[in-house]
């Protein structure tokens, strides 16, 4: 079996880089006792924001005209915001208007390397180096320099610049006394949600999911971030536009956003099957899987039965052999085990996100969605 390269990376660029997250002068993570890493870091994660005479003045936005491989150019304009939250807008030259793609996450900086790394819906982090406080330089995947003549570094635009972006977004939403906060998953950052758009469908969807008045649900919309009138007085403010309502997913949320599940030998909780929300009753034992890396073996339970069988893992493939399955009769939970025990036949590669695990078909369409919890 090969092992999962991905994750196990991930994992250990984490260890080494966000622990070591500050904005000018903290003593490096290779000297420091294991107690003192682990309060240093406490703090980091509380001061992330780099202080006005850090090596970065924030909020900033970069530009550049970057090398492309099969194109004239790739454009890339980065906005950082000094609560770690960054707009990345990538435009592939010569490929028409449906060569831009818009991003939204979280940045953190290593204070010994300057190293910049934004943390997005790609699953891999994009680096990049603080030259000084004007320019920025485009790393290679790992987070090394990149050898070359041409040109790779970003320049500070002035005025601060903040595009408008348009993707889809995952996050938790509640509306209550005719107000809606939406707090996209990636960055952390909790926006207003204005009354355009699709919006009626996505207040409605919630209002019908929700269990209390309040409860945040996890929601998923196309949509445009952009400025609009605060609700109180005459500022600006960054707001979430519903542009298109995809769906309410009880029982998902965000997980933790600065670090990242293994995807073997973690407990998998399923939360959605294709688009549809796995709902568990308040006396029901969860659906969920467990891959069992010493043995490559497949632990699930599908709401009713104990069900078994092997698996084989090659880089993002992945496929389940033939299950065993006890044979309980459970009337609330069939319908969701034979559509879960459906979706595993399906499985051919996988993809992680933080504390979220997404099974596709051979089509790429998702088949299961699940949210990582403690494996005891």
């Amino acid at each position: 079996m090969k092992k999962t390269a991905l994750s196990g990376s991930l994992n250990t660029w984490w260890k080494m880089s966000v622990g070591c997250v500050v904005a000018v002068a903290v003593i490096g993570c290779a000297s420091a006792s294991g107690e003192d890493t682990v309060r240093e870091t406490a703090l980091n994660r509380e001061r992330m924001a780099l202080p006005p005479d850090a090596v970065l003045d924030l909020p900033a936005t970069f530009e550049g005209d970057l090398p492309c491989a099969d194109c004239p150019g790739i454009f890339y304009h980065l906005d950082l915001f000094e609560d770690r939250m960054f707009f990345l807008r990538v435009t592939y030259l010569g490929r028409g208007t449906g060569a831009i793609r818009d991003e939204i996450g979280s940045w953190v900086l290593g204070s010994e390397d300057r190293r910049l790394a934004l943390i997005g819906s790609g699953g891999t982090p994009t680096f990049f180096r603080v030259v000084d406080g004007n320019r920025l330089r485009k790393l290679d995947v790992e987070g090394h320099d990149i050898e070359s003549e041409l040109n790779y570094d970003l320049r500070k635009r002035d005025p601060f610049s903040p595009i408008e972006i348009r993707l889809t977004m995952r996050g938790m939403y509640r509306y209550m006394a005719d107000a809606a906060l939406f707090e996209e998953c990636l960055s952390g950052k909790k926006f207003h949600v204005a009354m355009e758009g699709d919006n009626v469908a996505l207040e409605r969807a919630y209002l019908e999911a929700r269990r209390e008045p309040g409860e945040p649900l996890m929601v998923s919309l196309q949509g445009l971030i952009a400025e609009r009138p605060a609700m109180e007085g005459d500022a600006m403010v960054l707001t979430v536009v519903p542009e298109r309502f995809i769906g309410v997913y009880p029982g998902e949320t965000c997980g933790a956003r600065e670090s990242i599940s293994e995807l073997e030998d973690t407990y998998w909780k399923l939360t959605r099957l294709g688009d549809s929300p796995v709902l568990v009753g308040e006396e029901q034992r969860e659906p969920h899987l467990v891959l069992r890396s010493d043995d490559n073996r497949v632990s699930v339970f599908g709401g009713c039965n104990n069900i078994s069988g092997s698996y084989t893992l090659d880089g993002s493939s992945i496929e389940f052999s033939p299950m065993a399955s006890t044979m309980m009769a459970c009337a609330e939970s069939a319908d969701t085990e034979r559509a879960f025990l459906a979706a595993l036949e399906d499985v051919r590669s996988w993809r992680l996100l933080g504390h979220h695990l997404d099974f596709f078909n051979h089509t790429g369409a998702l088949v299961a969605r699940f949210e990582a919890r403690e494996l005891e």
